[in-house]
This record gives C-alpha cells, sequence and structure tokens, in this order.
C-alpha cells in the first residue's frame, strides 16, 4: 500500500477517535451544565484528560507520518506497522483512562512512544542511506 495511503487513513482514524472524545466532553459538559474546567467532576476531568492526551500524541504522530511518507523511498509495510500500532494503543489508552486501568494505559502509551520513535528512526534511517 502507497505510504499517502496508509498516512491519510491513520489519521483520519485518530481524527474520528478525537471527535468520539470530544462528543464525550460535550454530553458531559451538558449534563452538568459547565462551560469551562471540570467543576469537580471527575468523569469529566477524565474525558477532558482522554481528549487532551490523544490530541498531544497524534500531533506529533500525525507530523511525523507525513514526513516519512513524503520520503523517496519509504516503506509502506513499516509504515502501516507503526500506525496500526500507534492507532491501537491510542484507543487503548483512551479506553484505559474511563476504567481507571493504570497498567494498561501505561502499556498503552508506552507503545504509543515505541511507534514514534519507530517512526522518528525510520526518518532518520531514510535520509542517512539517501545522503
Amino acid at each position: 500500500m502507497h505510504p499517502h495511503l496508509i498516512t491519510a487513513g491513520c489519521i483520519a482514524v485518530l481524527a474520528l477517535l478525537l471527535t468520539v472524545l470530544s462528543l464525550r466532553i460535550t454530553v458531559l459538559r451538558l449534563r452538568y451544565r459547565i462551560s469551562f474546567g471540570d467543576g469537580g467532576h471527575q468523569d469529566l476531568l477524565r474525558a477532558l484528560r482522554a481528549h487532551g492526551n490523544t490530541l498531544e500524541q497524534t500531533t506529533l504522530y500525525g507530523l511525523l507520518s507525513i514526513a516519512y511518507a513524503e520520503l523517496p523511498s519509504a516503506d509502506g509495510k513499516y509504515l502501516f506497522a507503526c500506525s496500526a500500532s500507534f492507532v491501537l494503543a491510542r484507543g487503548v489508552h483512551a479506553m484505559a483512562m474511563f476504567t481507571r486501568d493504570l497498567p494498561l494505559r501505561q502499556a498503552a502509551h508506552a507503545v504509543s512512544v515505541l511507534a514514534q520513535l519507530g517512526l522518528a528512526m525510520g526518518i532518520g534511517e531514510v535520509l542517512w542511506r539517501t545522503t
């Protein structure tokens, strides 16, 4: 599969995840009639952090995947492996935030970081080979 298609698909799935997480915040804000902050509601605080953390990690990964896909000798299989791992990890991480499963959340975060590092090293490797 072409790297640009993998990147586009990955970003689309992550956008859907972020939209779902954002809608969860909206529902809780309407329920508690809170327009700013968490109002001391732990479920709203978790929803805010799940969305914020996903957005923080997704932004970096999205930029890395776009940069990797733009390289002339980008390996689609490598990009797919990194992207699939990242998307799965972000979904698991969000779920673990809501279920308060710290070990699962930590494992998902570790996989997210490894996917980011893997992609960054992949960019470095391709650049190294072409110089």
